[in-house]
């Protein structure tokens, strides 16, 4: 009987070092596959209370038209930070880029006065020329992302009438992947789309950015933000240069968002709905995106407590800050545009 027991005990050790065996193996491949998610939102004028006297901010203080106060402000950054938690119950997105925030002061307060301070998240922006003292940013999880370079890219006109929010270039380490990351906030559709032109210009000049920096060795590419134009628009066709009809040389960049017409969108106006805020990607990177949930067939990050309860209309619309000059409560009229990738070898 003892050798019996002996025997039984034996095979059951040889087992459970097949299953540690089994889970070993599985090691390196787990290490390889990891994912990160990188986030992209407009945040529908973040501004602080208090007027700068630098820039066009008179509206959004304490006693401008649309009585923006700081329990609204207050209010706003803690929604903004319930938005990003709830993207996935097991990790906090690792990039987080951001445009129409006014200051580092509200950058401060969304970090470190919000539920966000847990993940120590910290930030890179610039003040840019911006009209109205709107700028774009990237949050970032230094425990996950480590920054190598960054910087404000020139601006492509020396135009008074051309001021507009820069383009934020930032290079850095996430996971196994060094990442070339540019943030966008294209000039407006306003005053009859006169900035067509220049939207159209400073695509053109990222572009040539990172067809430079390829011909260096450079090789993964991510430029996110709200174009205020579709990726079937003329300017984000051309200034991305996204249709190549020579096959020995395809275009560099991909828009993810390209299959989302008539489909879905981030952005609501007038009853149309828009595109405007895109992931575009490079090779490299097209081939790490893991699209394993709903949101990621689309790109556009859209729970029930990001839409208007407006049920007239055709399109889920964001529930917005403002609408026109009366205040809704809401998080933004964008919703968020997010990515997984799988940052391992």
């Amino acid at each position: 009987m003892q050798n019996i027991k002996h025997h039984k005990s034996n095979i059951q050790k040889v087992s459970r070092l097949k299953q540690l065996g089994v889970l070993l193996c599985m090691i390196p491949t787990l290490a390889q596959s990891q994912e990160e998610i990188i986030v992209f939102h407009n945040t529908e004028n973040l501004f602080y209370p208090q007027n700068d006297s630098l820039t066009a901010d008179d509206e959004y203080t304490v006693n401008g038209k649309k009585h923006w106060t700081f329990g609204k402000y207050n209010a706003k950054l803690n929604a903004l930070a319930k938005t990003y938690i709830s993207i996935d119950a097991k990790q906090m997105p690792a990039l987080i880029g951001l445009c129409e925030i006014e200051s580092n002061q509200v950058l401060n307060a969304l970090t470190k006065d919000t539920p966000l301070r847990k993940t120590g998240y910290r930030y890179i922006h610039y003040p840019s020329k911006d009209i109205r003292g709107i700028d774009v940013a990237l949050l970032y999880d230094p425990k996950k992302f480590k920054v190598l370079e960054n910087f404000p890219m020139p601006p492509v006109s020396d135009r008074e009438e051309d001021r507009t929010r820069d383009v934020l270039y930032v290079k850095g380490i996430l996971g196994k992947l060094t990442l070339n990351i540019y943030v966008v906030h294209a000039p407006s559709r306003r005053e009859n789309n006169i900035k067509k032109d220049l939207r159209q210009k400073i695509f053109e000049n990222i572009y040539a950015d990172i067809q430079s920096k390829m011909q260096k060795g450079e090789e993964n590419f991510l430029v996110m933000g709200d174009m205020n134009d579709n990726p079937w628009d003329d300017t984000v066709l051309e200034g991305f240069n996204l249709e190549s009809s020579n096959k020995n040389n395809p275009p560099l960049l991909f828009d993810m968002m390209n299959d989302n017409k008539d489909k879905t969108g981030s952005y609501v106006f007038s009853g149309y709905l828009f595109s405007f805020d895109q992931f575009l990607v490079s090779e490299s990177v097209k081939q790490r995106i893991v699209l394993n949930d709903t949101f990621n067939d689309t790109f556009v990050y859209k729970p029930g407590f990001l839409i208007s309860k407006d049920k007239r209309k055709k399109y889920d619309r964001p529930f917005s800050t403002y609408k026109g000059i009366k205040y809704e409560g809401g998080i933004s009229d964008h919703f968020p545009i997010i990515m997984r990738l799988n940052t391992g070898n």
